[in-house]
């Protein structure tokens, strides 16, 4: 078995330990402005998805210069996570941050993911979901940080038309970079730049297109329709989260581990 099998296999392994999403609760009282929109902060004492985890809005605060942090930290023995999303609902257009972090070496344990959901479309559009992450899904030697993907991804098997984990130098990502989906009634393309003292550099990109073979989403024994490009609900969020992966109780370095989203920007299509 050659190394792109092997990874294959892991990143099934990371894609069905990350659902299912649409049935936990989420309680919102709290929220931030950032980047001229504002967020919902996820927060609640119980255990939510993705993975086994507590979303806390103590992890999540937008700075003097108006720059969006999401921490992963430990309080009274218990590892708490975050994530925000859009008040309003988003729909085709171009989809744009700027992160500033170590995503390159992030915690094998954790996930910072950059994506769309919409809790309402489930059985028509697969949640509406596409997404940009970073991660190496709980293995510390795996080659790959960044990963894009259009759902469904996987059922019993992955869809290897519908993903693409980046063979870039993982520590092209630390520091700051840019990210980009491009998302139309026919298509989606993710852009990634790095960015540095010299510019801009286009390190990455994923075209995805109606061509390709429509598929299902399983979640618990039920099953979306057949979708090729997914899209847009009346309740599409943007979302931006920080948590640890699967039924892990800590990262593997169990230290604190923060990510600063510099900017948003979406552009309706």
């Amino acid at each position: 078995m050659n190394r792109n099998s092997i990874f294959s296999i892991l990143l099934l392994f990371g894609l069905l330990a990350c659902g299912p999403k649409r049935h936990h609760r989420e309680y919102m009282p709290h929220s931030v402005h950032f980047a001229h929109r504002d967020w919902w902060i996820k927060s609640s004492p119980e255990i939510q998805g993705p993975g086994s985890n507590v979303f806390s809005y103590r992890n999540v605060w937008v700075d003097w210069q108006g720059h969006l942090h999401l921490k992963v930290k430990e309080k009274d023995n218990r590892w708490t996570c975050a994530e925000v999303y859009t008040k309003d609902s988003l729909g085709y257009g171009r989809y744009e941050m700027e992160v500033d972090g170590q995503l390159g070496d992030l915690d094998p344990y954790l996930v910072f993911g950059f994506f769309t959901w919409d809790p309402h479309t489930f059985e028509d559009q697969a949640n509406s979901e596409i997404d940009i992450e970073f991660s190496r899904w709980g293995f510390p030697l795996a080659p790959r940080v960044l990963h894009y993907s259009v759902h469904p991804v996987s059922l019993q098997k992955l869809f290897l038309e519908r993903f693409q984990s980046s063979n870039s130098n993982p520590q092209n990502w630390n520091g700051r970079s840019r990210h980009i989906m491009e998302w139309r009634d026919t298509s989606i393309t993710f852009y990634s730049y790095r960015i540095s003292r010299a510019g801009e550099d286009l390190l990455e990109s994923f075209h995805y297109s109606f061509k390709n073979p429509p598929r299902k989403k399983g979640v618990e024994g039920q099953f979306s329709e057949a979708i090729t490009v997914p899209k847009p609900g009346e309740s599409n969020q943007a979302r931006f989260n920080l948590w640890i992966f699967g039924a892990k109780e800590a990262p593997l370095n169990e230290r604190e581990t923060e990510i600063v989203i510099r900017d948003f920007h979406y552009e309706a299509y």
